[in-house]
């Protein structure tokens, strides 16, 4: 297979408006600083990390579960030769970090013969744009869904199809499959997606990321509010009267941390109020001037600035104080945001100091399916591993990353969600703290979950439908001018798009 060569201005030249570091840490959910690795859960002790991920020092503890066939498989399959892998991941702080950090080492215990370069990520996608250029790209990258969409028509990955084949250890079942992100499908936005990984594949899945709702227990039974603990046993109309009792402004706790964010808190909203996809089918404006859209949008503003049982943003940073958001510092009862599936980021900060714990799904006012906003950031196996000639090394590294034995460790760090369903169900994943785990895979298992990403310039559009939406979360427009501002931005960068098709089928190879 030959991969056409790149030109650094085809690449910059499509890159339209540079990601920064802060939008990386978005798309990964975690917007703040993180914090010092999260303890293992109260019911299995968790193996130590290794002091160097790029050293690669063996590490001294056992795996985290017993050995499976599929580990075993993997395990097996030690090539002769000695390897470099250049890895690139911008997992190497916190709760991610420690399980990069014994992933590696224990990659390093299975596959003696590849040494793993760790690379840590910075501003990755402007960089990565003149690396594909000058051929200096890492071979294994953890990305989003968007690069790969935009990427891979100037053949910036290799195909790892052949090299799956070969495997015992690799078993399209046993993963959340999420389409276009890493394999070509040429699937629209619309839902149910399928479930079975399926396509060309140019990578493995690895980071999960999905919406959902965490509640300070503590905080709701000091206001004499029970939440609920089965499937469906809450509304917006509880939502509202549990946000009036557990708001107090001599304390400075608030009902609910209503907040502009996209893809953990508003649209699943949309979503679970009936609206079914964020786009129409051709892809020419969002659906915002749908009345499920705009009730949900309001639900959330209002409890700002109408009902008042959330933080305004000017008061965020002070409630957050020294635990870094108000959540942790307990003084919000509900959080609807992607921490359901980052716990590790709030253990370490939380503590002992109140009880907390996820949420079943709301029914929303029209009573739509609660369908979660999901999203995958990959690792994807780049054109530099079929230059280099260590397609199968790379591929070893990307398919142990996202399989039983190290996404399991991920459920004791718990930086992200399991991508692995197996280790999404282990008894150290379901483990409290925080209590209510076992909703993870609820919110995972669900056939109409939505993905994020469905054509190339999605930043560019973020960055300026956020700027317009924000006037609405901060008070300077009505939440309905807000939204419709929104909504005439998406009309005017759709309409006017002028790259590939929105659902690119694979790129043609001679």
């Amino acid at each position: 297979m030959h991969i056409p060569a790149l030109t650094r201005r085809r690449f910059v030249a499509g890159m339209g408006i540079g990601a920064t570091s802060a939008v990386m840490l978005a798309a990964c959910g975690e917007e703040e600083a993180a914090p010092a690795p999260a303890p293992a859960p109260q019911q299995a002790a968790a193996p130590q990390a290794a002091e160097a991920p790029a050293a690669q020092a063996p590490a001294a503890s056992a795996p985290v579960a017993a050995a499976t066939p599929a580990m075993a498989a993997q395990e097996s399959m030690v090539q002769p030769e000695n390897v470099e892998i250049r890895f690139v991941t911008d997992h190497t702080a916190g709760p991610r970090g420690a399980a990069m950090q014994w992933g590696l080492a224990r990659f390093a215990e299975k596959r003696p013969d590849i040494f793993v370069k760790l690379e840590p990520a910075a501003n990755l996608i402007d960089s990565l744009a003149i690396q594909f250029a000058a051929g200096t790209a890492p071979h294994v990258a953890l990305l989003s869904q968007s690069d790969f969409l935009r990427f891979h028509e100037e053949g910036a990955f290799t195909e790892i199809s052949g090299e799956l084949a070969k495997r015992d250890d690799f078993v399209p079942e046993d993963y959340y499959f999420l389409p276009d992100a890493y394999t070509f499908n040429n699937i629209d936005h619309s839902f149910p997606q399928p479930e079975l990984m399926t396509g060309p594949q140019f990578g493995m899945p690895f980071q999960f990321a999905i919406s959902g709702f965490v509640a300070n227990i503590s905080l709701a039974e000091g206001a004499g509010v029970t939440l609920p603990d089965s499937d469906g046993g809450w509304t917006w109309d509880d939502w509202t009267e549990w946000d009036a009792k557990m708001t107090n402004p001599d304390t400075g706790a608030y009902g609910t941390w209503a907040r502009d964010d996209y893809e953990f808190q508003y649209m699943p909203q949309m979503y679970s109020n009936g609206m079914k996809k964020p786009f129409n089918d051709t892809l020419s404006k969002t659906m915002y001037d749908l009345p499920e859209a705009g009730e949900a949008w309001e639900y959330l503003i209002n409890k700002i600035f109408v009902h008042e049982t959330s933080p305004p943003a000017d008061q965020v940073k002070e409630l957050g104080g020294e635990f870094g958001n108000p959540f942790a510092a307990g003084k919000i009862g509900i959080w609807p945001s992607g921490r359901v599936y980052s716990t590790g980021f709030a253990v370490p900060r939380i503590k002992d100091r109140f009880t907390w714990t996820l949420l079943p799904e709301v029914i929303a006012g029209r009573g739509g399916p609660p369908g979660h906003s999901t999203n995958d950031q990959p690792d994807l196996v780049t054109n530099s591993a079929e230059r280099d000639g260590s397609i199968e090394q790379s591929t070893a590294l990307a398919v142990f990353l996202g399989g039983e034995e190290y996404q399991g460790r991920v459920g004791i760090d718990r930086g992200h969600m399991p991508v692995h369903r197996a280790a999404i169900a282990a008894p150290t994943s379901v483990a409290p703290p925080p209590e209510g785990m076992k909703w993870l895979k609820v919110y995972a298992d669900r056939p109409d979950n939505r993905s994020l990403y469905p054509f190339n310039t999605w930043r560019e559009w973020w960055f300026q439908h956020r700027a317009r939406g924000q006037k609405g979360w901060v008070g300077d427009q009505s939440p309905a001018e807000s939204l419709q501002a929104c909504q005439d931005w998406g009309v005017q960068h759709l309409s006017t798009y002028d790259g590939p098709a929105p659902y690119v089928a694979a790129p043609v190879y001679t």
